[in-house]
């Protein structure tokens, strides 16, 4: 991998939500490989509740092969809220607030034939402490995955094993500390405590 390319509004609702303007196309930016973590089942992943509120987007994510889809995960796009509000009110890019150690969770990442149907149509369901707080399939974005690929190589220069985070619905939110969230889409069912020290 050479770096985590994501989505920003791709989903119509998120944007409402957010109390945004919905862009023309949605909104393109890039996280390093250094904030990448793939947790095992049933771990714990740290975060810095010092630096502000952290806030969940749980996206369908993909791993690209000469710009080709050959494996998908979910993933939490963890975001400083805080942080990004100041970043926007002054016009400044978002990256102080969506860098940081671990701040791109990934499960394990699965083959497109791991599968049944037509993964786009398949929903991934996001859990809190056992609450469902996201739910949605790709087919439900403004771009879907050819989309995307296309999209994205009109600006970044795309590397063998890079992933997409393909944005998020409706029904992001804080998260604190000692949360148990539990990442399900297609076969993966992964669980993950987020806590303050390790």
């Amino acid at each position: 991998m050479d770096k985590i390319i994501c989505l920003g509004k791709n989903y119509a609702e998120h944007t409402l939500e957010m109390q945004e303007k919905a862009p023309e196309r949605p909104v393109l930016f890039l996280k390093p490989q250094s904030s990448f973590i793939e947790p095992k089942n049933n771990s714990q992943v740290v975060l810095p509740w010092h630096r502000g509120n952290i806030h969940y987007e749980c996206e369908i994510v993909f791993k690209l092969y000469k710009k080709m889809v050959i494996g998908l995960g979910l993933g939490l796009d963890l975001t400083l809220r805080d942080e990004q509000k100041k970043l926007k009110e002054n016009g400044h890019p978002w990256e102080i607030s969506k860098v940081f150690k671990n701040s791109a969770i990934v499960t394990p990442i699965r083959g497109v034939k791991d599968f049944e149907g037509d993964w786009q149509e398949t929903p991934f369901i996001f859990k809190v402490n056992g609450e469902v707080r996201q739910t949605a399939k790709l087919n439900d974005a403004i771009l879907k995955a050819n989309e995307i690929i296309h999209y994205i190589d009109e600006f970044f220069p795309i590397c063998d094993g890079d992933l997409v985070f393909t944005g998020t619905p409706k029904g992001v939110g804080p998260l604190k500390p000692n949360d148990t969230v539990e990442l399900i889409f297609g076969p993966i069912h992964h669980t993950i405590r987020l806590v303050e020290h390790g």
